[in-house]
């Protein structure tokens, strides 16, 4: 059995450096992983000297099977008079006409207990509404290869609640889209460091003044990270925290923030993107003029009835923010569950 991850999400988002980690850390536990390059706009590894090289013949390319050497976008540019958008879209639709290019790449290189990291581009349309990437998910189903999409939103969504709602808007349309498991994850949480105070021996989180100008006026947090004056957390009661039976409660993060000492920079952006329904609409409402009421209405609620988007933090820093993702991840694809036991005693 091969497996697979279909990276998505915006640009700019950290696809491709998940690739490039998540490829370390598996080799390092012993699993075999490559990376398939679907985004022929990708600079990464092209020969500046040397135009004629082919793209897997350069040594620097870190691409195991590269759509670069199906497609050259800026020969499309050039022929078609396509601006970057529309030159993407065309190599999207002549990967589409010429699939059988990589069915045969991937099953000739790459064999049992492989795991398939599938860097995308960054263009959303390619996954909300395009059947690119549903066309890619249906080939790695002709291969039996089981697949997880994981919809990456780097963490600067979380600096503002629209720009929250909007990703995660985009994430439930990838989900609808593909038809295929799931898991949403905020990126670059390693930029946001976790440093103990020494006043009152708990954790605060540093992040750029930028972010935290925003995340504060947006969510009403004050500037040292206190979640004691959240408006958020001023309107909880903690008998129903503990009453609730969910698997995953932000809520109850929020009321334990100042006295436990092992919340971290990750379980602060879980707490911000993970907020129930109410909790958003509120902060929409104080973020957003009046006149926005009723659509901040709609979306929160078109959230709620679907009740599918949650948001995983990674931290690449941290081994125990990739392997819970990691732990997720094998879920979603059932990886092991077909391996023989293992025969010691």
């Amino acid at each position: 059995m091969r497996y697979a991850h279909l990276v998505i999400g915006p640009a700019g988002s950290g696809k491709t450096t998940y690739c490039r980690v998540m490829q370390e850390h598996f080799e390092s536990i012993g699993r075999t992983c490559h990376i398939v390059n679907l985004d022929p706009a990708s600079e990464e590894g092209m020969a500046q000297d040397d135009t004629n090289t082919s793209v897997n013949e350069n040594k620097l390319n870190p691409y195991d099977t590269d759509i670069r050497d199906l497609v050259n976008i800026g020969d499309i540019i050039s022929y078609s008079k396509l601006g970057p958008n529309g030159a993407l879209i065309k190599c999207s639709e002549i990967l589409q006409e010429n699939i059988d290019w990589l069915y045969e790449e991937i099953e000739s290189s790459y064999g049992d207990e492989t795991i398939l990291l599938f860097d995308t581009p960054g263009q959303i349309e390619l996954f909300t509404h395009l059947s690119y990437v549903r066309d890619i998910v249906s080939l790695l189903k002709r291969l039996n290869i089981n697949a997880v999409a994981l919809f990456l939103l780097d963490v600067s969504f979380l600096g503002d609640p629209s720009k929250l709602v909007a990703g995660s808007l985009a994430g439930l349309a990838a989900m609808a889209n593909l038809e295929t498991p799931h898991v949403n994850v905020v990126t670059k949480c390693d930029l946001l460091e976790s440093t103990k105070s020494e006043n009152n021996k708990s954790y605060g989180v540093h992040v750029p003044s930028a972010f935290m100008d925003i995340t504060s006026s947006s969510y009403g947090l004050s500037n040292n990270m206190s979640l004691k004056h959240s408006n958020i957390t001023k309107s909880l009661d903690k008998n129903d925290v503990e009453n609730d039976g969910s698997k995953y409660n932000p809520t109850k993060i929020y009321s334990t923030y100042n006295q436990d000492s092992t919340f971290s920079a990750v379980d602060f952006c879980e707490v911000i993107a993970n907020q129930n329904p109410d909790e958003l609409l509120s902060a929409l409402s104080a973020h957003l003029p009046r006149k926005f009421q009723k659509l901040n209405e709609a979306y929160v609620q078109m959230l709620s009835d679907f009740n599918l988007v949650s948001f995983i933090s990674l931290n690449y820093n941290d081994p125990d923010s990739i392997e819970k993702l990691i732990f997720q991840t094998d879920i979603a694809i059932q990886f092991g569950e077909e391996a023989e036991p293992m025969m010691k005693f």
